[in-house]
């Protein structure tokens, strides 16, 4: 066994096993935890991919994107053609309920 310095008491055999199962389990944690890290950030890549899968399809003309940062721009050129729609679309209506009003014939049979 070990080398019993002076003022040191002899350990017995199941003080050292227990130590040794403890040094084991550490062991065995800190091994363990890069695969965990390693599955966490396959999980992660995994989530961002399928958003960016989505954004792609939602998005018209992203299917030849030239990576993330062209895929981003073409969602924000779509974004701002999509509100220049909207407000196109809410003049339009304006205008005509305006002249609707303006314009109505009105039916006035006896």
């Amino acid at each position: 066994m070990g080398v019993i310095l002076e003022g040191q008491r002899k350990e017995s055999i199941w003080v050292s096993m227990r130590r040794q199962r403890a040094r084991r389990a550490l062991v065995k944690k800190i091994m363990i935890r890069p695969r965990k890290s390693l599955e966490a950030s396959r999980r992660r890549y995994r989530a961002i991919h399928r958003r960016v899968r989505t954004l792609k399809e939602l998005v018209p003309n992203t299917k030849t994107s030239e990576g993330l940062d062209g895929l981003f721009r073409q969602t924000a050129d779509y974004i701002l053609a999509l509100e220049m729609k909207v407000r196109v679309m809410q003049t339009m209506v304006q205008v005509l309920t305006e002249t609707d009003c303006v314009l109505k014939p009105s039916y006035n049979f006896l």
